[in-house]
């Protein structure tokens, strides 16, 4: 029976952070023009869809280890057909296999974590126009025991 372990997950985001806010305060400036009693900026950034982190996630992708000696990736997105800002949002699983990389169980901590790496730039090569968070798994990658975790 073959085995599944979660490693972790990467959100993905309908556009980038500073493209996100350069239209928010666009959007902030437009409304408030040539209004003698302009309306409240705060407001205004909420009715906009609040802040970037989190609140843009349009899907994740979900790394796990496939049997003995493959990750894999599961990408998950939201059900709408048109990604806009939104509160109301309903995952939906798109592919069990988005990514698949081959790993050997003999591979060193750095080798295993060059395959880390090289899924997560498949996945977003594949995702065009869209935008993985890296921040924490470019931050932590080289730092983990990638050997005891697929073990």
């Amino acid at each position: 029976m073959l085995t599944c372990k979660t490693l972790f997950e990467i959100p993905v985001y309908r556009l980038g952070e500073n493209s996100y806010y350069e239209k928010m305060s666009s959007h902030v400036s437009q409304t408030n023009q040539d209004k003698d009693y302009p309306i409240d900026e705060d407001y205004l950034r909420k009715q906009f869809g609040g802040d970037w982190r989190y609140n843009e996630i349009i899907g994740f992708l979900r790394f796990y280890r496939y049997g003995q000696n493959q990750v894999r990736c599961e990408y998950w997105e939201t059900a709408a057909k048109k990604k806009v800002r939104t509160r109301k949002k309903q995952f939906v699983q798109v592919s069990d296999s988005y990514c698949r990389e081959p790993f050997s169980p003999t591979a060193s901590n750095a080798e295993l974590a060059n395959v880390m790496k090289s899924a997560v730039d498949h996945c977003e090569q594949r995702l065009k126009n869209r935008v993985l968070d890296r921040e924490l798994f470019d931050a932590t990658v080289n730092l983990i025991d990638w050997k005891a975790l697929l073990s």
